[in-house]
This record gives C-alpha cells, structure tokens and sequence, in this order.
C-alpha cells in the first residue's frame, strides 16, 4: 500500500471497520473526517484526539484496514540482539520496537503504520529488511522507555560528546592550541547546556503526560533513580546507562529554573517553577536535600491550569453532598478537611467554595495559600510569603479588616494560626481550612495539642472532614471479582444492610490503557464527623478521640472504611484499595517466626 493510499483510503477503511463494529457513531465517524481533513492527520490519530475509542480498539481495526499485524508488546519475547541492532536515537525517532533478528530481517513494532519512505531509511541504517507489525503508541512508548531508557538518546549523546571533548583536550595541550581549545570547549557547554535543558524538559512533561503528582530524581553511587507518584503509588521510570553523571547538571538546571543559588551543595533548598509544557501553563515546587551521593530532588506538580472540579464529580453521595452544601452555606464557624498530604483537601474546598460563590454571589470570599493551586473567579486570593513576613497568622490578622464572609486557610499548622482562626470563627465568620491528622475525629485533640482550649474548639468547630483518594478501576479492563474473602464480605453487608450472598465487588484486570495496573485515575473517599451539642460538651470536658470517635459513631458517622465499602459496591474501587488505604496496623508480640 503506497502512502498516499494509507492516508486516504487505508483510512478511510478504517472509520468504516469502526462504524461496522459499532464503535463509532456516525455523527462521529463525520466528526472524525473533518477533523482529518482540517488537520491534515490520518484517520486513527483523529480518532484517538477526540478520544471515541480506545488505543487497542482502533489499532486492531486499523491492523485490518492496512493489513500489518496488530501485536502486544508485552506478550512478546524482545530479542536482545534485535534491541543491541538499533540505536536509541533510531528506535525514538522512527518510533517502534525491535521484536526479534532473523535471517537479516528484523520484526518491529511501530506506532503508526510506517511509510514507504521511513521503511527504506531504516533499511538503509541498519542495514536490515523490515517487516513491520501495530501497537498502539502507549504501548510502544512504554516499551521504549523500559528498554532504553527516559531521555536515552539526549544522555547517551551528552556523555558522548563529553568523552569526545576530554579526548580533543587531550589531543591539544600545546600553548598554540590553547585557544582552539577554548573555542571547543565553549560550543561544546553551550550544545550540552542544550541537551540538558531537552532532557530536564523530557522528565517534566513525561510526568504530566502521566498525570503524576509528584517527581523523584534521587542519585546513587552507579545509578541514577527518577520515580513519578502516579494515582497515589510511586512508579520507577527507566533510565539509561549514564544518567548518573549528569545529576550535577540536571540539579543545576533545575536550580536555575527556580531561581535557587546552584553554587549552594551542603544545605537543603526550596523553590518553584513555573512554566509551559506543549502549550500548559505548569506550576512546579521544588525541593532539594542533599545525600551520601549527591542532591535529591523532588517536585510537586500542581494543578495551576487544573480545571475547577465541581461538587457533583468530587466522589461525594448524595446525603454527603447535602451535607456538605450545608456546612459552607452556614455563617460562622470552622470547617476543617483533614487528611495526608495529596489526599484532595485543596479539591474538596475549593469545589465546595466554588458551590458558595455561585449561590450565595453577596458573600465575600478570601483565601490565604501557600501556593495558590487554583484560581477562582471572583474570590481575593493571597499568596503566602513567610520570607517577608506574609504567614498564615499575620494574612489572617488582615483579611479581618477587609469584612470577610467566608475565610479559606490553607493549612492550620501552628497555635498562631489556630487562635486567629478560632477567633475568627467566634466573631462571625465561617472560616475553611486543612490539618494534618489521621482521621476527622482526631482533628479536636490535634487542635487541643496545639495550643487551643478545649472550650474553645467547641464553641467554634462545627464539623471536620477526613478523606483519601483511592484509585479507580480501569473502565477498560473492569471485571466482577469472584475472589471476596468471607470477612470483607461479611463487612461489606454490614455496611449496606444487604445479606453476604448479594455483596458484589470488581477489579480491574490489566490492559494497554492502564499500563496493566488495573487502575486509572483516583476517587475520594470521606468521613463526616459532626459536633452537635452533646459532642460540643464532651470537647470542653477534655474527652478523648476514641470517646468522641465511638459517640459519633452511635449517631450515625459512617467510617472511611465504611464510605470505601460503599465505593466498592458501586463499582468505583477494588478491595485491595480499601484494605490499603484504610487498614490500622494491629502490632503484638504474638507474630509467626516465619
């Protein structure tokens, strides 16, 4: 098939193979033409922009409509000596995977159906026959990744021309080549500087790409580890061979885009970074230790361009999202979200804000962050800045003058803070805020230990919050567990009032679009703990966690534990993800020795 037949007809096959099999509509198969059309792309790259169909989907269809072999990679056997054949820079820039060698001609695995043109320039480079077979591009990428390496041909290329540069210094050590020297060396920093600035660039976007919520990059004595927090979970990338001797420089750059001294090796930095990835206003903090063998980094990513979620998506039930809504409709008082950090607490206030501000448009509304994650029309928002002074205490002290209705704190973390915050809500403001603690409940002693007198967390706390993120089953790859241990099962029918036999669950079986974890994306879990009266007076008399967490529970609190068995029913979540969030560690001296 030629290449001008490939993007017109082969394509054209293709979104009427689709049709046929009833994955596209026709109203899509229309959209997806004049996309085609006005892009200039071929047809399954259309299709997977606008997101109709799945990657496996459209490349199997796709595999029919060209006629070259739909494979996964993962089922397969990779040659090593097929893989030894071909350059990182080839494999990454034509796209495909090398499968196995045999006879001088070598299987591969490409990302889109190669053309006439790519397949005679491979030929001509490695001097191979190419029999080309499908896969869809997240599967290639992964493949690539875990073959070669993140960002292998930018370090295998630095390192390269490093050993070339020490070997003309060497070459040169004479007076009257001083000069040329220089000049070598000179062009030579500036193309490395280059190289690292792509491969830095590499690392960022391939973790938003991934929806990562965090990026590890930690040196070691012969290598070089760059881990992403991905659904909650840190995932290890690849890296090549070599990355080791380029930390210094990666640290640099990172130092330079955050504005940090790079001179400064011994002492621990923090900073941030802000800027655009593929056309994505980005918002990076960053934080550097330094260890044994050398400064390790880690870098929030944060949602800067993250779209306001509204209160229906956040995970909430109905009776919870009422509640909710009522609890940050009231006119005075604190309402605490509780949780690890990452857990969502910056997501469930701002959406429940967002709730208020377009009820209730006659309030005034001021936050005071550190930082500012997302924007919110409509409300003054204050940038902490602790260096000059601007803490949570002192932000506080002057939002009062400014005749607030609603007050967000970022985070209460110190007795200042609280105090302002408890006084706040004692002279009539409703006043929104995060604390660290391990369950809602625990939100008053954590308050008491702070600092703050019991009768006065009563008389101003009117609810705390608790909630974690769980991840999602993969709707791809989603399928009934049949597998419910007796004991989950029996708890989940206590949750639900339903007898043991009618407790469904489901899990998610492995595929392409979920890198066979079984999971994609994250869903909250809560737990609502409620001050009436009777609770109030037990807060005053000093009464302890498990006290008050037992009394909430006789008026009806439902659990973590509880909500996530709730979420499992639903189809949401898996066991396995409930047990891991929400187990307490019950540690005695009668372990097995085995």
């Amino acid at each position: 098939m030629t290449e001008l037949s490939l993007m017109a007809g082969g394509q054209g096959e293709l979104v009427d193979i689709l049709l046929a099999e009833k994955e596209l509509t026709a109203e899509q198969a229309e959209q997806v033409r004049r996309r085609q059309q006005r892009a200039q792309i071929p047809a399954f790259q259309a299709i997977l922009d606008l997101g109709f169909s799945s990657q496996e989907k459209v490349f199997r269809a796709l595999s029919k409509s060209t006629g070259i072999p739909f494979t996964v990679i993962g089922e397969r056997q990779l040659d090593e000596n097929a893989i030894a054949k071909v350059p990182p820079k080839v494999a990454l820039r034509y796209q495909f995977v090398p499968i196995s060698l045999e006879r001088g001609t070598m299987k591969a695995a490409f990302a889109a159906p190669p053309s006439i043109r790519d397949r005679e320039t491979l030929r001509l480079l490695l001097g191979l026959r190419i029999e080309a077979e499908l896969a869809t591009p997240n599967d290639v990428d992964n493949t690539l990744k875990k073959t070669y390496g993140l960002g292998a041909g930018k370090v295998l290329q630095i390192n390269k021309d490093r050993k070339e540069q020490n070997l003309g210094q060497d070459d040169n050590p004479l007076a009257d080549k001083e000069q040329e020297v220089i000049n070598t060396q000179a062009q030579g920093a500036q193309e490395e500087d280059a190289s690292i600035i792509q491969l830095v660039n590499e690392i960022l976007s391939e973790a938003v790409k991934q929806h990562a919520t965090d990026i590890h990059i930690e040196p070691f004595r012969e290598h070089e580890r760059l881990r992403y927090r991905i659904d909650g979970m840190l995932r290890e990338i690849p890296t090549p061979p070599g990355m080791v001797k380029l930390h210094e420089a990666i640290v640099s750059r990172i130092k330079i885009m955050s504005r940090l001294n790079i001179a400064e090796k011994r002492l621990p930095h923090d900073g941030r970074i802000r800027m655009v990835l593929n056309g994505d206003p980005i918002d990076l903090r960053v934080s550097i230790i330094p260890t044994r063998f050398g400064e390790t980094v880690c870098l929030r990513v944060l949602a800067s361009s993250a779209v306001l979620i509204s209160m229906e998506k956040l995970g909430l039930s109905k009776y919870q999202m009422n509640l909710l809504s009522k609890l940050v409709s009231l006119p005075h008082g604190i309402v605490l979200v509780t949780g690890p950090t990452g857990s969502g607490k910056t997501t469930t206030l701002y959406a429940a804000l967002s709730y208020v501000r377009n009820k209730y448009p006659d309030r005034k509304i001021i936050t005071v962050e550190n930082p500012v994650e997302i924007e919110l029309e409509g409300t003054s928002q204050i940038q902490m800045h602790a260096e000059i002074g601007l803490t949570f205490a002192s932000a506080l002290r002057a939002i009062l003058r400014h005749d607030p209705d609603i007050i967000l704190v970022g985070e209460i973390r110190d007795n200042e803070t609280a105090d302002i915050a408890i006084q706040s809500a004692l002279t009539g403001h409703l006043v929104l805020s995060t604390l660290h603690t391990n369950d809602s409940v625990g939100a008053v002693n954590r308050l008491v230990n702070m600092g703050v007198e019991p009768y006065l967390v009563a008389a101003s706390m009117v609810a705390a919050l608790a909630q974690r993120l769980v991840r999602r089953i993969c709707p791809h790859c989603k399928e009934e567990d049949l597998e419910i241990p007796r004991r989950v099962r029996a708890e989940i029918a206590d949750t639900l009032g339903i007898a043991p036999e009618e407790v469904q669950a489901w899990k998610g079986k492995g595929c392409l679009e979920c890198n066979h974890t079984g999971y994609h994306g994250r869903v909250a879990i809560y737990e609502f703990f409620l001050l009436d009266e009777e609770l109030q007076d037990m807060v005053a008399a000093h009464a302890g966690t498990s006290e008050l967490r037992k009394a909430a529970m006789e008026r009806g609190m439902r659990s973590l534990r509880q909500d996530g068995w709730v979420k499992v029913s639903q189809g949401s979540t898996t066991i396995d993800e409930i047990q891991r969030i929400t187990s307490t560690a019950e540690i005695s001296y009668d372990i097995d020795e085995d």
